[in-house]
């Protein structure tokens, strides 16, 4: 199937669950995974709950709290960039990236302009989030988020579904599911963005959680806090295995 039939065939989908027009605009899954992902618990009546389709939404700021370093993040969702040293003006398109990197507009007929070491840093200021793992590693990861679990058989349809009854409720501006990217934050010059943000982890204490994150951006995100959804409608995709 080519791109742009997949992408029609994705947006019926979007719409048969009950998002708008729009909304199929916003969601976006990264990186093709079509295996089961699976979630862990510290109490048991949690994975229950998501057995029924009782989602758990928890937040960014949820997450940078924590105090297990293997657990919180203090710098979720966080990117950092630095210009270097770089000379140019407007008829150079590197300079003019690299400007527009650090927060710079280069207008027209501009030269011989000199940026040293200009940083940016972004934040994702807050966003609904649901952190599953690729791997059934109980052995790995127990210790950190809880012996019990739950497979989700269809990270996809779940994320659609899932995705469809939020905006019920929450205006969403912009939904992503993908794997977590295990690498620096920091970038500089005109290197490569480390991967979208929110979805790139330092790998010293996570790189082996193997995580597949699904993130929602809501149009306000002042004031969320974790709140537990009813989703009946994806329960058929959650199982209890331990």
């Amino acid at each position: 199937m080519g791109r742009k039939s997949r992408l029609k065939q994705e947006r019926r989908e979007l719409k048969q669950h009950g998002l708008s027009e729009g909304s199929s605009k916003t969601l976006l899954l990264f990186g093709e995974h079509s295996q089961s992902v699976y979630r862990f618990f510290q109490e048991e009546w949690q994975a229950d709950a998501l057995a029924c389709g009782d989602v758990w939404l928890s937040t960014l700021e949820t997450c940078r709290a924590y105090e297990d370093p293997a657990q919180g993040d203090p710098e979720e969702a966080h990117e950092t960039y630095n210009s270097g040293h770089a000379v140019g003006g407007s008829d150079d398109p590197d300079f003019v990236e690299i400007a527009r990197r650090s927060g710079i507009h280069i207008g027209p007929g501009c030269s011989n302009i000199t940026l040293s070491n200009n940083t940016r840093k972004t934040v994702l200021p807050n966003a609904y989030v649901l952190c599953t793992t690729t791997e059934f590693s109980p052995e790995k990861l127990s210790d950190t988020f809880g012996r019990y679990c739950v497979e989700i058989t269809s990270p996809k349809d779940f994320f659609v579904r899932v995705s469809a009854s939020l905006e019920k409720s929450t205006q969403i501006k912009e939904a992503v599911a993908g794997k977590v990217i295990y690498k620096d934050r920091h970038y500089t010059g005109m290197e490569s963005p480390p991967g979208p943000i929110g979805f790139v982890k330092p790998p010293d204490f996570y790189a082996t959680q193997k995580e597949f994150r699904l993130l929602w951006v809501p149009e306000n995100s002042t004031g969320l806090t974790p709140f537990l959804l009813k989703c009946p409608e994806a329960s058929y995709l959650c199982k209890r295995i331990a």
